[in-house]
């Protein structure tokens, strides 16, 4: 039967007993800071001392008790010539940062000359052991993990001691300093220093009290761990889950490896670098939690989100039932493995894919990658195929604007199958899984869907910003030669880069037509503001010296400042696509033609840069239409987030029109096509659906094949329209409601039956 007691404890009770206080290597090292936590627990021990103060000269019969938070400890058997100790299970940030508070508080006390209350302070930061003791450690109250230990026992060090700090930015040591600092101004304020640190001392002797939890040695102390972990500082996912394996590897008797397991593999992941927070999504997390995610990912082949981390990982151990001595270094392998990859030069090929990753905030394929790169059976070669298959896939999707609502299923069915085949050539059969992908939320753009991707006269309006940027930068780097200058390949993020029009948005003033140039041309000429064609990167401060000068201007700072290939190659000479013409004659004015032979050039280099296999299938009819994706302008989606306005009239490429006759022919019919030919809906109407509470409006247009046009593509189906706007399952027959009618498809659709 458990022998837990529980109750509040005086904290000078806690401290004044000859007790050593073990942090079991499982926990945390020490994280706590001033904002958050040593200046409110000063406050609480300042105020509990002025409330002494201000009683001084009359008992009050009802004084004010403050409550710290609890301890949570748990029995160890004792050892012959040793302190008796316990292990903290719980606490343990703030039992060492009261340690190093009442060490400051001494110091202070010595300085002032205030002894009686030096020696109070000293009373309660250490054990009584004996000077020829084989444990001099033991005078410490705490024993902190090994990675605190030189910063704790500075924190301790007597007054007088004048040694140097031995790391000065610990967090320990920034405490001892930062509490040292804040007794000394607060004991100086009225004068009396002797009177003012008695009344501390008296305030942690009588008024301050923890909540203690001790538990017997057969106690479980995982669940008052998870219990209490958001008291103080929340645990992060990766301490619950450290402390979980490291109590499994006692239950699977492997304890005697704790030791080596720790030191050699786990303590790389209670580093700064580990525990600094990231981003993920618009929300900031560890990076160990975000590595321990991807990591269980690869091993579940299922997607693991952070915010369900400990709970995944725990439902893993128990139904795997993985030995705790392999787990650990699979996981310091995929660290490792992370790092590496986080740190290769740019102008390796798979830093650029995780650089265009970063760039767009797509975490997803973020498992597959680690296990192509960890998994000691996959080549390098296959390692690298993998992943530029993977940035192929993600770059036409991204350039066709169709969803990416479905790729944490995807990448994990690839990521499951690939588990179960040949490693020696997972690239391959990675790059084959998803070519052979055909529904709309998966399929890999063929040539002909991401040229007219590329050629969509309003890419610039239509594209996001970020992905834009890491098109340009992409091409801009697949141009880079041999004989290119060392770092010259950029970063999708280069802050000194900016996109520029080189036909300025506003062209009109320095720009004009011939006087006997007609609308159409007017028309022509704004069709290819916003091309590719007319897009280029820039220096910032040279973005904005060009902004809408006339050619003549234009043309010569660029000559004289522009360092990118896209500029030099294609702009100030003429590309490769060109070759009939010469250099002057080229450079002679920047017009539509111009425009659209380097647009050309620029596909081409796409196409080069981002392959896709030709021996599988392409898209099924379910795919928005190439024509349909080049003249596509949406104005508003939840994926969007900069404005664009309607696009001007298109130039359609060669071939156009038939290719449009010979889809035609094999017209795809929608569902809507019922309630079409009933009169219900007309084509052109509108779809809306609304979600109240996160104040969002998703729209759709009715087509004349019974189709839904949105702003992530063209859809059959009613539920998969609406998946792919907001990216979670619903039934679209009821949730979209017809605009004209004010009726749900749902109720149109009982009307024909």
């Amino acid at each position: 039967m458990s022998r837990l007691k529980a109750g509040d404890e005086l904290l000078s009770t806690v401290f004044s007993k000859d007790h050593r206080y073990v942090i079991p290597i499982f926990q945390r090292p020490y994280i706590w800071d001033e904002q958050n936590n040593w200046r409110p627990l000063w406050a609480d021990l300042r105020k509990a001392a002025e409330d002494v103060e201000d009683e001084s000269g009359h008992e009050s019969e009802d004084p004010m008790e403050y409550f710290l938070g609890a301890f949570v400890t748990q029995y160890r058997p004792p050892t012959p010539r040793r302190k008796p100790t316990s292990d903290v299970i719980d606490g343990q940030q703030r039992m060492t940062t009261i340690q190093v508070f009442l060490a400051a508080a001494r110091r202070v006390a010595t300085e002032l000359e205030c002894r009686e209350a030096a020696d109070n302070f000293a009373s309660l930061t250490s054990n009584r052991v004996s000077p020829d003791s084989d444990h001099p450690e033991d005078r410490f109250k705490i024993a902190p993990l090994a990675n605190d230990r030189a910063a704790f026992e500075w924190s301790m060090r007597p007054p007088g001691d004048e040694s140097t700090a031995p790391d000065p930015t610990h967090r320990l040591v920034r405490a001892s300093d930062w509490f040292e600092r804040q007794i000394l101004a607060w004991a100086r304020e009225h004068g009396n220093e002797a009177a003012r640190l008695d009344y501390l001392h008296f305030a942690i002797e009588h008024r301050v009290k923890v909540v203690s939890i001790f538990l017997d040695a057969k106690d479980d102390p995982q669940v008052i761990f998870e219990v209490l972990n958001h008291r103080g500082v929340s645990l992060d996912a990766a301490d619950l889950i450290k402390n979980l394996l490291f109590r499994e590897l006692e239950r699977q008797g492997d304890g005697h490896l704790a030791h080596e397991l720790l030191h050699k593999y786990w303590n790389a992941l209670d580093s700064r670098a580990w525990r600094a927070e990231v981003t993920t999504g618009r929300v900031k997390r560890s990076r160990v939690d975000v590595l321990l995610a991807y990591w269980l990912s690869a091993q579940r082949g299922e997607e693991t989100s952070i915010e369900h981390l400990f709970d995944d990982f725990k439902r893993w151990m128990r139904t795997t039932r993985s030995r705790v001595a392999e787990v650990i270094p699979n996981i310091r392998a995929y660290a490792d493995t992370m790092d590496r990859l986080e740190n290769l030069p740019i102008s390796d090929p798979v830093a650029q894919v995780i650089d265009r990753m970063d760039a767009t905030n797509t975490t997803t394929p973020w498992p597959l990658l680690l296990f192509l790169h960890a998994e000691e059976a996959v080549p390098a070669e296959q390692a690298t195929a993998g992943a530029l298959a993977i940035d192929s896939f993600i770059m036409r999707r991204a350039i066709c604007r169709v969803t990416t609502a479905d790729y944490n299923r995807l990448f994990s069915a690839v990521l499951r199958d690939l588990k179960a085949t040949d490693l020696s050539r997972a690239g391959d059969d990675l790059r084959d899984a998803l070519a052979r992908q055909t529904a709309v939320s998966r399929a890999w753009p063929d040539d002909e869907t991401f040229i007219a991707g590329l050629r969509n006269p309003n890419l610039y309006r239509d594209l996001i910003r970020a992905r834009l940027r890491t098109l340009l930068v992409g091409i801009e780097n697949h141009l880079m030669s041999p004989r290119s200058e060392p770092g010259s390949t950029y970063r999708s993020k280069t802050p000194a880069l900016s996109i520029e029009h080189i036909l300025p948005v506003t062209w009109q003033e320095h720009w004009p037509l011939h006087d006997d140039e007609d609308e159409e041309a007017y028309e022509t000429r704004e069709a290819v503001v916003h091309s590719l064609g007319n897009l280029t990167l820039a220096t910032k401060s040279l973005n904005s010296t060009l902004s809408n000068s006339p050619w003549s201007k234009k043309r010569h700072l660029l000559t004289t400042h522009s360092r990118t290939r896209l500029t030099s190659a294609a702009v100030l000479t003429y590309p490769g696509l060109a070759q009939n013409w010469t250099q002057e004659t080229w450079a002679e004015v920047w017009d539509e033609l111009r425009i659209d032979l380097r647009a050309q050039w620029l596909v081409t280099l796409a196409l080069e840069a981002w392959p896709r296999p030709d021996h599988v299938p392409t898209f099924d009819g379910d795919l928005l239409a190439t024509d349909e994706l080049v003249q596509q302008s949406p104005t508003r989606g939840s994926q969007y987030t900069e404005e664009r306005s309607e696009p001007g009239p298109v130039r359609e490429p060669a071939g156009a029109t038939r290719r449009r006759k010979r889809r035609n022919e094999h017209a795809v019919r929608g569902d809507l096509v019922a309630l079409l030919r009933a009169g219900l809906i007309r084509s052109g109407d509108t779809l809306r659906y609304s979600q109240k509470r996160a104040g969002e409006t998703y729209e759709g247009v009715i087509t004349n094949e019974g189709t839904i046009r949105t702003n992530a593509g063209v859809y059959r189906a009613p539920s998969s329209a609406l998946i792919a706007l907001i990216g979670s399952n619903i039934n679209g027959w009821t949730a979209w409601t017809h605009v004209q009618s004010g009726r749900t498809l749902a109720q149109l659709r009982s009307m024909t039956e």
